[in-house]
């Protein structure tokens, strides 16, 4: 599977606008579920505010959650 974010990421990506160079990352297999809480700003298919580690979730498969979420699906995985 290809990793669904670019290399480096733009410099757009990081919210600051003084920023004019790329963001480099080391991209990670995901391995691991984890439950967390947002509010309802996302845009550009991200949060645009800090969004809080809740708990793991052991009992889920990264195959049981969509890497992005689709214009299709909704911001937040309704159909």
């Amino acid at each position: 599977m290809a990793h669904p974010w670019p290399e480096p990421l733009p410099a757009s990506w990081s919210g600051q606008l003084e920023r004019p160079e790329p963001l480099r990352y080391v991209q990670v297999e995901p391995s691991v579920v984890v439950e967390i809480e947002a509010d309802v700003a996302f845009e550009h298919q991200r949060w645009r505010h800090r969004v809080r580690y809740v708990r793991a979730r052991p009992d889920m498969s990264t195959d049981d959650v969509p890497l992005l979420l689709g214009e299709e699906e909704g911001y937040y995985g309704e159909t």
